[in-house]
């Protein structure tokens, strides 16, 4: 065997499965079907003169030595992306593709608008806005930028403080504030962590909730519609203030910071820097996200 013998394509496939543990959900990931994805490790395996994998009735799993491979081929897709982001760093082009990752609210209502000029003045970069997206990895060159609202503390990120997002409870003009049993707004369950939503729950209580909206532009259309009180981000409010009302709130009302992230290695690259100016311009000169604002 020798290094020509090995191609490196089905290492990308032994990596896959040691990260999604299953043939099935590696190929899903891969794009690739479950019959290539078993053909391509028997072949690692002619190559290498190694059994990769048990299979068995119920399924295949990987041997010791497989996962063994499987831990340096993790290690060899992180090179690999490594050399990419160096790469894409070096470029001096004002061209290419550029990823923003965000969520759908500050997609739709700032960061598109934001950019929509962008592709007039600049035909050479396509922007790809990851808004219906998990937390990305910008280490693994899933998003070029993210817009994040919690501080990153990675090591290898660069990072721009862009605002404050703050929230306002609201509600459809035709809801009497002075109900005794008020009904919110909020997201399922899986988002009880974030910060707003655990606000929220302390005032709702276990069974205050009208409807439980994973969009934050469902649960603005949920609170127009009369079904309840929103705790909205307040630059998703001006565009219906005709609509909705603001109710009072004695004591603090949620704030969250808004952060631009990036990974160091393509910092200095042209259209990435492009993309990144713009946006941070754009919050600084939106008075919604300052730090202090008189109303």
């Amino acid at each position: 065997m020798s290094e020509r013998d090995i191609d490196w394509d089905d290492l990308r496939i032994l990596h896959a499965v040691a990260m999604e543990g299953s043939l099935s959900a590696s190929a899903r990931r891969l794009g690739v079907s479950h019959a290539t994805v078993s053909r391509r490790l028997a072949r690692l395996e002619e190559v290498l003169g190694l059994r990769l994998v048990d299979r068995m009735a119920t399924g295949a799993i990987l041997t010791t030595a497989g996962r063994e491979l499987g831990i340096l081929s993790a290690r060899m897709a992180d090179d690999a992306v490594s050399l990419i982001r160096h790469a894409k760093g070096a470029r001096q082009l004002l061209s290419g593709e550029v990823v923003v990752a965000v969520t759908p609210g500050l997609a739709n209502e700032v960061v598109v608008p934001a950019l929509a000029s962008l592709g007039t003045e600049h035909p050479g970069i396509v922007l790809t806005i990851a808004s219906g997206v998990p937390l990305v990895s910008l280490d693994r060159l899933e998003a070029d930028l993210a817009i994040r609202l919690t501080r990153p503390e990675e090591g290898s990120h660069t990072r721009r403080r862009l605002g404050i997002m703050r929230f306002a409870l609201v509600a459809a003009k035709t809801y009497d504030p002075g109900n005794a049993r008020r009904r919110f707004i909020g997201y399922s369950h899986r988002f009880d962590t974030l910060p707003q939503q655990r606000w929220l729950i302390e005032q709702a209580g276990s069974d205050g909730f009208a409807a439980r909206i994973d969009d934050i532009t469902g649960q603005r259309a949920a609170a127009l519609s009369g079904m309840g009180i929103a705790l909205l981000p307040e630059f998703m409010i001006g565009p219906f203030e005709g609509q909705l009302q603001r109710l009072p709130f004695d004591g603090p009302l949620p704030t969250r910071e808004i952060w631009l992230a990036q990974h160091q290695d393509i910092r200095k690259a042209p259209a990435v820097r492009m993309v990144a100016d713009r946006l941070a311009e754009a919050f600084e000169r939106d008075d919604r996200f300052c730090e202090a604002r008189h109303r």
